[in-house]
C-alpha cells in the first residue's frame, strides 16, 4: 500500500516539475533595467560567459572588455555594443547574445484618496504616467482635492499637480519612474 502512494506522489511531482523548469529556465528580451539579473553570452567562446547583476551605475564587468553599461539598452542593443567592443582588438567576427534572467520590480506608490491606494508595478517595455497610476489606484475618492496632488521622485523633488487640468487637456501628463510616491490630499470643503 506504500508503495502505490509512493506512485502516486512520484507522478504527481513528475507532472509539475516540467513546469517548473520551464519557469525557472525562462529568459526574456527587451530593455534592460536599473539591476536586472543578465546573461552574455559569445558564441564558441563559453569562458567570456557572463552572467549577473548590473551595478547601480547600469554595468557589468566582462572578461578583456572590462565594465560594459547596458542599462536602458535593449537586448539587442547590448549585444550590439559589447559585439563591438570584443570586435575592436579582442575577436574576430564575435557573436553576442544578451538575455534577462531576472527583472527587478519597479514600482510606484498612490497613497491618500485613492480608491485602492498601495504599491504598483511599473511595465516593463513603456513609460507609466500619473494619470495612469492614479486610474491602476480606481480613481481619486469623492472627497479628494485633484488640484493638490504631490508627486515626490525617488531622487527627493517634489511636484504639486493639478489632475483636473491634465484630464481637460490643459496640462501634460506626467511619466513616472521607479520609486515615486503620488499623495492624493483630502478636500476640505
Amino acid at each position: 500500500m506504500n508503495f502505490k502512494l509512493l506512485a502516486i506522489m512520484m507522478a504527481f511531482l513528475g507532472s509539475l516539475l516540467p513546469g517548473l523548469t520551464i519557469a525557472q529556465g525562462e529568459r526574456s528580451s527587451g530593455v534592460i533595467g536599473r539591476m536586472d539579473n543578465v546573461e552574455i553570452r559569445v558564441f564558441r567562446e563559453d569562458d567570456l560567459t557572463t552572467r549577473g547583476q548590473l551595478s547601480a551605475d547600469g554595468t557589468i564587468s566582462m572578461p578583456l572588455i572590462g565594465s560594459v553599461r547596458i542599462e536602458g539598452l535593449t537586448t539587442d542593443q547590448a549585444a550590439a555594443s559589447i559585439t563591438r567592443k570584443l570586435a575592436d582588438g579582442y575577436l574576430v567576427k564575435p557573436e553576442v547574445s544578451v538575455s534577462i534572467e531576472a527583472r527587478i520590480r519597479k514600482t510606484v506608490t498612490v497613497l491618500g484618496q485613492a480608491q485602492r491606494p498601495g504599491v504598483f508595478e511599473l511595465p516593463a517595455h513603456r513609460q507609466l504616467t500619473l494619470v495612469e497610476a492614479i486610474g491602476m489606484a480606481g480613481g481619486v475618492t469623492r472627497i479628494a482635492n485633484g488640484k493638490k496632488i504631490t508627486l515626490k521622485h525617488s531622487g527627493g523633488n517634489v511636484q504639486i499637480i493639478n489632475l483636473s487640468d491634465i484630464t481637460k487637456g490643459n496640462g501634460a501628463d506626467v511619466p513616472l519612474r521607479d520609486g515615486d510616491v503620488i499623495t492624493i490630499p483630502e478636500s476640505l470643503f
